[in-house]
């Protein structure tokens, strides 16, 4: 993993990184500006002296007036008053795609397990290990499992028989990868994430006295560049593969039941949970507290209103919010109308309430 440097870049070093263009506020000396010293990172309402802050939106234009930040990372698209402006300001195309790049430079480099196996992990003998692998405290890894060069494991992660997971990966700590599921490479997956639990599957049972459990034979398959928040759980398929592909990215807290199939590049947001044999097409977004139905259809560039609960099939390209979740104009027409309920029941009641006898 490459060194992503330090704090304490100047000014000319940043805009230099980010392709960005310097305004300097009126009276000020670029070549002084230029190497002003950025000591650290912050939001724009905490920003102290010698710090940088960043800008994408009129919302937070307006809250650097008063800040006392050294500098900004402006959007090209921000007008900024004058004592906004009365600051070193970085133009870019996008502050929050300036913003990543900057934190990569001033993030401290992640502390990973020493390369080799731990003398506390309980490895099995016929797991395959890659000599650049890092293996950690109190690691379990089963029989037939495979472990990929410069894959990380972090203490008491668990790897279940015949699992496999690829190449530069990282499995923080109480990760469990049960048995047969398949893990891609560039993978990571947050604390206490479980992949390859059994399926939430049950029927009642033969007498009728009971629920009996429906067992769930296969398994999770996760692709190339996924990130997986802390304690989400992925259920394996009841037949085939639960699968979440490609440069995913799910948040913590979340629920993947059996058999569902996310696409490629999706994000999902915390404390959503969907229902088995779902198919999420590539590129959808999801807000945070969804609930989606079983054997639903999302369509490709989808986007998911926050707290929606979505209980049908959803078109290519659509916006849809609100419970039961549907396109998202009207969703809100929906709701701009039940907040006059309380005005029209007062008119109502007026009109149809006897008059009262004098």
């Amino acid at each position: 993993m490459a060194d992503r440097g330090a704090a304490g870049l100047s000014i000319a070093e940043l805009a230099e990184l980010v392709g960005a263009r310097i305004e300097l506020p009126a009276g000020a000396d670029a070549t002084s500006a230029g190497a002003c010293e950025v000591v650290g990172l912050n939001t724009v309402d905490r920003a102290r002296a010698g710090e940088l802050t960043f800008v994408g939106s009129g919302k937070y234009a307006r809250l650097l007036e008063s800040s006392e930040a050294l500098a900004a990372v402006v959007s090209d698209e921000i007008e900024l008053s004058p004592r906004a402006s009365a600051r070193i300001v970085l133009r870019v195309k996008s502050a929050d795609q300036a913003m990543a790049t900057i934190l990569e430079r001033f993030a401290e480099p992640e502390a990973l397990p020493a390369v080799g196996v731990d003398a506390s992990a309980r490895i099995a003998p016929t797991a395959r290990i890659d000599a650049s692998a890092r293996i950690g405290p109190c690691v379990t890894i089963g029989d037939g499992a495979t472990i990929g060069a410069r894959t990380a494991l972090f203490a008491n992660a668990s790897v279940y028989e015949r699992a496999s997971v690829g190449c530069d990966c990282v499995l923080h700590s109480n990760v469990v990868i049960r048995e047969r599921c398949v893990i891609g490479n560039r993978v990571i997956l947050a604390s206490g994430v479980i992949i390859g639990t059994d399926g939430f599957g049950y029927r009642p049972s033969a007498d009728g006295r009971g629920i009996s459990k429906v067992p769930h034979i296969g398994n999770v398959v996760i692709d190339d560049d996924v990130e997986i928040g802390a304690n989400t759980c992925v259920d394996r398929g009841k037949f085939g593969a639960t699968r979440v592909g490609a440069g995913s990215k799910i948040d913590n807290l979340c629920q993947i039941g059996h058999n569902v199939e996310i696409g490629r590049s999706v994000v999902m947001s915390g404390l959503t949970g969907v229902a088995g044999s779902t198919r999420i097409g590539d590129g959808t977004r999801i807000g945070g507290g969804c609930g989606i139905a079983d054997h639903l259809t999302i369509g490709r560039g989808v986007q998911l209103a926050a707290r929606s609960g979505l209980m049908s099939d959803v078109p290519d390209g659509s916006t849809w919010g609100g419970f039961p979740a549907q396109d998202l104009r009207h969703a809100l027409r929906e709701i701009a109308l039940i907040r006059k309920l309380p005005e029209w029941h007062r008119q109502l009641k007026h009109l149809l309430d006897p008059p009262k006898a004098r």
